[in-house]
Formats: C-alpha cells, sequence, structure tokens
C-alpha cells in the first residue's frame, strides 16, 4: 500500500513538473512569434491610428480653419439682391398705373471702414484662437502619448510578473517532487509533502493572476494602438534612462513649451483681444456701400425683364449709438474684470507647474535610488536562494526556511521590475513638462498661420 501511495507521488509531481515546463515554453514561444514592439514604434503607431489623437487634429484644424479675415469683418460683404413686387392701387401711382408690377435686380457690396478697430482686434483674438486650438490638441495628444507609455511599461512589468510567477511555480514544483521521493523512501513525512503542496497551489493562484494581469495589459495595450484587442504582443521590455535630465532643464523647457501651461497663458491674450473688441463699441461705425442695379415696371402681374433700365449708387454709412442702456459700457468692465481673472489664473498654473516638475522630479529621483537599493538587495536575494537551496538538498534546511527564501527572491524580482518601469514612467511625465515627450510635427503638425 505505501509502495503505491509512492509511485501516486511520483506521478503527480511529475504532472505538475510537465505543465509547468509546457506553460513556460508556450509563452516564451508565444511572445517570440510576434514582432517585438519598441516604445519608439508604439507612439508611432498611436500617432498614425488612436481615435482620439485622431479628434484632437480635427478640432485643432477646425480652429486653425476659423483663423480668416473674412470672420473678422476685414473683407467686403457682397449680395446679389432681386425682388419682384406686384401692387394693385385705388388710385393711379407715381407710374401713372393702377396695377403694375416692378421687378430689380441689385448686385452690391458693403465693406466696415472703421468701427474703433474692433474687426481688428477680432482678427487678432481668431489668431490667438487658432493658437489655443493648437495647444489643446497637442495636450490632448500629449496626455494620449503618455497613456499609450503607461500601457506599455504597465504590459511589460505584467510580462516580467509572470516570468517570476513562472519560475516560482517551478522551484515549487521540484521541491514538491523531491517531497514525494523522499517521502517514497522515508526521508520525509507526510506534513512535508503536504506543505509543498499547499505553496505549489499557492503559487498555481499567483501564476494565473499574473497571466490575467498580463492579458489585461496586452489588451489595453491594444485599445490605444486601435489593433484588435487579442492581438498578441511582444514587447522591449528593458528600460534605459536619460543622463542629461536635470530640474532646471525641465522646468525652463516646461515654461516655454508644456501645453497646458501655453493654454493658461493664450487665454490672457484672447482676454486682452475681448477688450479691445468690447471698447471698440465706444467709438462710430463708419462703412461704405455701393452697388448697380438694374429695375423695370410692367402693367398688370407681368415679369418681363425685356427693357431693363440699369443704376449706379453708392452711399457713405455712419451709425453712432448714443444710449443702449449702459450695456457697452457693462460689457467693457465686464472684459476687464475677465482679463484680470484670467491673469491670475495665468500665474496660478505657472505656480502648479513648479510644484508639480518638483515633486515628479523628486519621485524620479526617489525611484531611481529605489532601483539601486532593489538591485543589491536581488543580489542578496539569490546568494541567499542558491544557499538555501543547497543545505534543503542536501537535508540540512527546513521547509519553512527554504519556503521564506524562495519568497524574499521572488518578491526582489518582482520589486526590481516595477521599480525600474515606475521610474521609466515618471522620465516620460518629466519628458511631457519639458515638451520633449512628442514634437509638435508629429503631434499636430506645422501651422504658419
Amino acid at each position: 500500500m505505501a509502495k503505491r501511495k509512492g509511485h501516486a507521488f511520483s506521478y503527480v509531481g511529475l504532472v505538475v513538473a510537465v505543465m509547468t515546463l509546457f506553460f513556460g515554453v508556450f509563452l516564451v514561444s508565444s511572445l517570440s512569434a510576434t514582432e517585438r514592439l519598441s516604445l519608439e514604434d508604439a507612439i508611432a503607431e498611436a500617432l498614425a491610428s488612436n481615435q482620439d489623437i485622431q479628434v484632437a487634429r480635427g478640432e485643432q484644424e477646425i480652429s486653425s480653419n476659423n483663423v480668416n479675415i473674412g470672420n473678422a469683418g476685414l473683407l467686403p460683404k457682397i449680395d446679389l439682391v432681386g425682388s419682384m413686387n406686384y401692387q394693385d392701387n385705388e388710385e393711379s401711382s407715381s407710374f401713372g398705373l393702377d396695377e403694375f408690377t416692378t421687378t430689380s435686380v441689385t448686385l452690391q457690396a458693403n465693406y466696415t471702414l472703421f468701427d474703433g478697430l474692433g474687426n481688428v482686434y477680432t482678427f487678432k483674438k481668431l489668431k490667438s484662437a487658432g493658437k489655443l486650438g493648437r495647444f489643446q490638441a497637442r495636450n490632448s495628444i500629449e496626455g494620449v502619448i503618455l497613456e499609450v507609455s503607461e500601457a506599455f511599461y504597465n504590459f511589460a512589468n505584467a510580462t516580467e510578473q509572470v516570468i517570476v510567477a513562472e519560475e516560482a511555480l517551478a522551484i515549487s514544483g521540484d521541491r514538491l517532487k523531491r517531497a514525494r521521493l523522499r517521502a517514497e523512501y522515508g526521508q520525509a513525512n507526510t506534513l512535508e509533502v503536504l506543505s509543498a503542496s499547499v505553496d505549489v497551489n499557492a503559487d498555481s493562484v499567483s501564476w494565473k493572476e499574473a497571466v490575467l494581469d498580463m492579458d489585461n495589459a496586452n489588451r489595453k495595450l491594444n485599445l490605444l494602438l486601435n489593433r484588435p484587442v487579442n492581438t498578441p504582443l511582444s514587447i522591449e521590455r528593458e528600460v534605459s534612462f536619460e543622463e542629461n535630465l536635470s530640474e532646471d532643464i525641465v522646468l525652463q523647457g516646461a515654461k516655454q513649451s508644456f501645453s497646458a501651461y501655453l493654454i493658461a497663458r493664450e487665454s490672457v491674450k484672447q482676454a486682452e483681444y475681448e477688450l479691445g473688441i468690447k471698447r471698440s463699441d465706444f467709438f462710430p461705425e463708419l462703412g461704405v456701400q455701393v452697388g448697380y442695379g438694374f429695375s423695370n415696371t410692367e402693367t398688370g402681374f407681368d415679369t418681363g425683364t425685356d427693357d431693363l433700365s440699369g443704376g449706379f449708387s453708392a452711399a457713405l454709412t455712419l451709425d453712432f449709438n448714443l444710449f443702449n442702456g449702459f450695456q457697452t459700457s457693462i460689457n467693457s468692465q465686464n472684459a476687464r474684470i475677465e482679463l484680470q481673472n484670467k491673469k491670475f489664473l495665468e500665474q496660478k498654473s505657472l505656480n502648479e507647474l513648479e510644484k508639480q516638475v518638483a515633486d515628479t522630479w523628486q519621485e524620479y529621483l526617489n525611484n531611481l535610488d529605489i532601483l539601486e537599493f532593489q538591485k543589491k538587495n536581488l543580489e542578496t536575494a539569490e546568494l541567499n536562494f542558491r544557499r538555501s537551496k543547497e543545505l534543503y538538498v542536501l537535508g540540512q534546511l527546513t521547509t519553512t526556511a527554504f519556503r521564506e527564501a524562495q519568497l524574499n527572491l521572488i518578491d526582489a524580482r518582482k520589486s526590481i521590475a516595477s521599480a525600474g518601469y515606475d521610474a521609466k514612467i515618471l522620465e516620460l511625465k518629466l519628458k511631457r513638462f519639458a515638451g520633449t515627450l512628442v514634437t509638435e510635427e508629429d503631434a499636430v503638425g506645422v501651422d504658419s498661420r
């Protein structure tokens, strides 16, 4: 009976080992079968395919199209006006007719010569709105690119966690196999086998959870790249860090290029031009109107155009409001207050930017230090595990102590992977502040207007 039980233990241990090997080979072969994607490739693909980026570019194009002197009233307005007027009078009209139809066609042009420079300020505001639209589009696109980068490194981290979980499962499977062999030959008791079985089950659960996280991260990255969500991905998991990055360089670049701050700064210009538009209402509006038309009058209801007579007309118009219930004055005061508010918000945005750069920089340095600590910790954990395994194989170390050494090694490998990717994501945030995460040409293109 004991012999049959020992054979059962050996069979189960062999199955565990084979399953562990199969999962490892399957994962490696699946990852190597697909093209390895770099972060630069992922960013380029997102710039070309991501829907949010396409929408942002469309909004930016709309704001650019609105930058036109015609929208500011700096071009003449030309109309073709036609009319047909039928009258049936009880008394004869000036034409000597009781019933007649007048047909007229006129081509007329209207142009504002002066309106207190309101149209000039309107055009300046349109140009500012074009810049504002470009900044807003870039801000949205940079946010998407940062999201893609985070998803990329989250997937890289999840892949590393699967590899570590597989290694832990393989170690526990080997330990269970040894425990069963030793029990078969009477060198270990049932408690040692049960303890090893519990650890294998725990590591199997951890492996399943790691695979689930990796699959979710894979789908998230595919979604951002506008790929079918279940497309298998293989990415370059190695990271390197910028050597010439400094807080002063980042802050200086942020003041010149960080789109969120540029939006606040451009909003001040928008308010300045709006104040100029409101103040223009205090001035008279001088315009000119010219036209050339044809008209014809026929007896009865007749729209004949055989005998049209033409004529040229021109006129100067002056419109000066004397009183409108203080609306002009109130609008001007409100525009001045709005300008002051925009200046306050610009200063607030600058203060927040300086804080965000300082916080992110300090967190970045802290993560780099943690990464170095984790490297040293990993070396110690690997050395401790190798020695613990040697003693365990010789029967000079308890299963509890061996398991503790194993868990220390697994935790160290998980931590070093997470620390490296966390530091890289922070570095990308700093590059976004500095305006170097993605070039403006790649983001929204060059607009000369």
